[in-house]
């Protein structure tokens, strides 16, 4: 049956919005028989709201994979949830990661990615900070009364290297992300054992007008795959494809065959299994047949409608082959649209008055390479911040 709470039409959101932004203890505690979130919790402000600051502020967030942090002075910068963060590797070797911002009016502080300098300069009033986030020079602050250097140095947030890539906390009473994803890090190296060597080859970056939610929904499932991505599943062999739930990830898995229209699989390679990796709360990574590359998929929701994705590819090798040029292509030009058009449209759909409001879960007992037992697995997940 329908979950055990009212769905409410469209004048009932209207006249009571706070009522909708609850679901009960059990919900989707029992795949079998699991329905996904009422429409609202895909749409709504307030519910878009509670999750940015209860899961996203308070969770470790994958922004990059190691390689873009390999040497001193190395710095990225990216936005969460609103906040502008700048990661940057010291002269000391240590990595570290503040808000991008001037502690003296909140200018933002750097750009882009690629090599700092020894000191950050704002570009404001040219304060300058050390790459540890201490203030080095302040112009005039010896003629300021009472002007404390010591708290005027950037604010530094919670950053770790793990599993090969790189994870930050707003929420400075976390501890390490191997909490948060137990047995997740060695897990991912048994099934790609170079992923500390991969370097990134290609970077796909969209503002996707769809919720979070919705796009970790379409990933954790592959009952949409023959229907919608005829090339991949061309080389899918569903018989031979399962999907395990883990504490905070889950993990599709299974074998592949060569294909003209997504996939050629180098004879040598055997044992053609990929690995599927979804992390909380929005991090996909997957290790395609041969276990020599990756993609990655970064979610950094910006509103209740929208998410910042960025699709990640990487190779071990810098100068690419024509075969590797050929996949970036495939996937910049094929696979890629394919999921983006998908998340769309169903964005759009949950609005309509034709839709009544939850969609049924679609879980077999023999949890099947179809089945969507990801979804109720994940969305359960999700409802403890709702209860």
């Amino acid at each position: 049956m329908q979950r055990n709470f009212k769905v409410m039409n469209k004048m009932d959101g209207v006249k009571n919005m706070s009522s909708i932004e609850t679901l009960p203890q059990d919900f989707c505690v029992d795949p079998d028989n699991a329905w996904t979130f009422p429409k609202v919790f895909y749409t709504s402000s307030q519910v878009y709201e509670r999750e940015k600051e209860e899961i996203f502020a308070k969770s470790w967030i994958c922004v990059a994979h190691g390689s873009e942090l390999a040497k001193s002075n190395d710095y990225i910068t990216r936005k969460v949830i609103d906040e502008n963060i700048v990661i940057i590797r010291g002269k000391d070797g240590v990595l570290r990661a503040f808000y991008n911002v001037c502690p003296h009016r909140g200018h933002e502080l750097l750009s882009g990615s690629g090599k700092a300098k020894n000191v950050i300069t704002c570009p404001y009033h040219a304060w300058t900070f050390k790459l540890d986030g201490s203030l080095a020079l302040a112009r005039n602050c010896d003629h300021v009364e009472n002007f404390d250097k010591e708290k005027s140095s950037m604010v530094q947030l919670k950053v770790e290297e793990y599993a090969g890539f790189v994870f930050i906390n707003m929420d400075d009473n976390a501890t390490c992300v191997e909490d948060q994803l137990p047995g997740f890090a060695a897990k991912l190296a048994e099934a790609c054992t170079v992923v500390k060597d991969l370097k990134l080859a290609a970077r796909f970056v969209t503002d996707t007008p769809a919720n979070w939610k919705v796009i970790v929904d379409n990933y954790l499932e592959c009952y949409h795959c023959g229907p919608a991505h005829p090339g991949f599943a061309d080389s899918v062999q569903v018989d031979k494809y399962w999907h395990t739930t883990h504490q905070n990830w889950t993990l599709q898995y299974g074998y592949a065959r060569s294909s003209e229209k997504s996939f050629k699989i180098d004879p040598s390679i055997t044992d053609p299994e990929f690995h599927g990796f979804w992390t909380w709360p929005s991090t996909m990574f997957n290790v395609p047949p041969g276990s020599n590359f990756m993609t990655v998929i970064y979610e950094f929701p910006v509103d209740a409608e929208t998410t910042l994705q960025h699709y990640d590819i990487y190779f071990t090798n810098e100068e690419l082959t024509q075969d590797q040029k050929d996949l970036i292509e495939w996937y910049r030009n094929v696979f890629r649209p394919e999921d983006l058009e998908l998340v769309e449209s169903v964005q759009r759909g949950l609005k309509s008055r034709g839709y009544r409001g939850q969609g049924r879960i679609m879980t077999d007992k023999q949890r099947s390479g179809i089945s969507e037992h990801g979804i109720a697995y994940f969305q359960n997940l999700v409802a403890k911040y709702h209860q």
